[in-house]
């Protein structure tokens, strides 16, 4: 009954995806209905659940059929994009390798148990979802009542049909993220090869596949995060070259509903949110007269916000002490909501000048707030070096995929399109939040050396770091922009 279930939200967000994104290619709708199906599954789901309801399989199945009678009022179009011809053997071989590696995590997936304590206590949160039909449940630390409930939901989903095999849903996220990043890809170079030789890196790359097997947030946030960066890409670049509003407004709101579900997945991602927005708000203030566009900024910032809102609100009528970081980030939500509505209204004029200084006032405030409330066991200054170690270390753990950064001092940068530019913002801006994130969160151990002991005598106590996993959502992004630098594209085709 599941799969049935499944398929209908599946057929209702391939309709609308055909409806549209014309732009897509499409196999890579295809993808993105999966995603949206996942989104949708996830809405209703916590909307029950909010109202008392139990999520039964009538009631499931059924708001299933009535989404997909409204979703077949919307007209299928075809995709504008068609696959360029040639390099057919490298092609398959791409299918191969990642159809392949898709088959070995569906197989762990189906005949393993889940292992990992991380996950076991995601099922038993799902588990009382599904059960109590409440967010509180005593069964829960309180901590984890804070964390956005994405995977929960979905481990109450596979509860509530009685099906076992938990872990199933993490090689379909691995499969559309190499589609999507394939998609984006070969539609920035119009080059097949680039697509494929590029695709291939980062699906080999160990540290996706082995976490297409594991049922933990962390492929989940890689592929909402990353995918939503590729889309943000192109939605800028279509504001930059002034192409059509219905182009403009479909990239701003998949870009910004794949980061917000980002958020929905895992509470910090809210923060790295932050980057994109920081980078879209200076585009459009150097941009004003010729390609701002309200509206599409509008549409990238309410989708972008819905799903943590909503999770935020429920958190207010639970009856439980927040964290201090979850206080800072619901902060954060309700000033970029302010920040929307000043806007949208008109009332807050953007310039260039005022988003750099703005920027400037955020790091010296951080500065000025990390000692105030940074204040625990291990002493702040001690905090930024464990940072800046984990921050920089990390890497080793995608070796082979991090030695592609020295294809950038080949290239001009200075002769970079000013969405290629952005982009390559973005991948220094990811890595000093990173790096203030974890200067900010208490660390797993007190001093460096552990930390050194873990990563280099017992690698196998830090691979599962929040922060190693974080990278995750950075590399997918990294692998794109060296695809997209000339002299790459030059010695490939030569």
């Amino acid at each position: 009954m599941i799969w049935i279930d499944l398929t209908l939200l599946w057929y209702a967000s391939i309709r609308t995806c055909l409806s549209r994104f014309e732009w897509a290619f499409k196999w890579e709708k295809l993808a993105l209905a999966f995603i949206f199906a996942l989104a949708l599954k996830s809405l209703f789901l916590f909307i029950l659940i909010r109202l008392g309801i139990k999520p039964s399989i009538n009631i499931q199945v059924s708001l299933s059929i009535l989404v997909l009678i409204f979703a077949f009022f919307l007209p299928a179009k075809a995709s504008l994009v068609r696959l360029p011809r040639g390099v057919s053997g490298l092609l398959w071989l791409t299918f191969l390798v990642v159809g392949g590696l898709f088959l070995y995590s569906m197989l762990n997936a189906w005949f393993f148990p889940i292992t990992e304590s991380d996950a076991t206590w995601y099922h038993i949160r799902g588990m009382t979802l599904f059960n109590e039909v409440r967010f509180d449940s005593g069964w829960v630390v309180p901590q984890l009542k804070q964390y956005p409930p994405f995977i929960p939901l979905l481990f109450a989903y596979l509860v509530s049909f009685e099906f076992e095999f938990i872990k199933v849903f993490f090689p379909l996220l691995y499969l559309c993220l190499n589609i999507i990043f394939f998609s984006r890809v070969l539609s920035l170079t119009k080059n097949k090869k680039m697509a494929c030789l590029f695709t291939m890196v980062l699906a080999t790359t160990p540290y996706f596949w082995w976490h297409g097997v594991l049922p933990f947030l962390d492929m989940t946030t890689a592929v909402f995060y990353s995918t939503g960066i590729l889309y943000w890409y192109f939605w800028l670049k279509t504001e930059l070259k002034n192409s059509s509003l219905k182009e403009k407004t479909s990239y701003a709101f998949i870009s910004g509903l794949l980061l917000g579900l980002a958020a929905w997945t895992r509470i910090e991602f809210l923060l790295y949110d932050l980057i994109p927005i920081f980078l879209t708000i200076f585009i459009f203030s150097r941009n004003q007269d010729e390609t701002r566009n309200p509206n599409s900024l509008g549409v990238f910032f309410t989708a972008l916000l819905f799903f943590p809102t909503i999770w935020f609100l429920n958190l207010l009528t639970l009856e439980i002490n927040l964290l201090s970081q979850t206080n800072m980030v619901v902060g954060v939500c309700i000033f970029l909501w302010f920040f929307v509505l000043g806007l949208k209204t008109k009332k807050w004029k953007i310039t260039e000048s005022s988003v750099l200084l703005a920027f400037y006032f955020s790091i010296i405030g951080y500065f000025v707030l990390l000692p105030i409330f940074g204040i625990g066991p291990i002493p702040v200054w001690k905090k930024i070096v464990i940072s800046l170690y984990r921050t920089s270390t990390v890497h080793i753990f995608y070796l082979f995929t991090s030695a592609l950064a020295v294809f950038i001092f080949f290239e001009n940068l200075k002769d970079l399109s000013e969405e290629k530019k952005c982009l390559g913002f973005f991948l220094i801006l990811f890595l000093f939040t990173h790096l203030a994130i974890f200067a900010y969160a208490n660390p797993k151990w007190s001093t460096l050396g552990e930390f050194v002991f873990a990563t280099f005598i017992k690698p196998g106590n830090s691979v599962n770091l929040s922060d190693t996993r974080g990278m995750m959502s950075f590399y997918p992004v990294f692998i794109f922009f060296i695809s997209s630098l000339s002299f790459v594209r030059q010695r490939l085709n030569g």
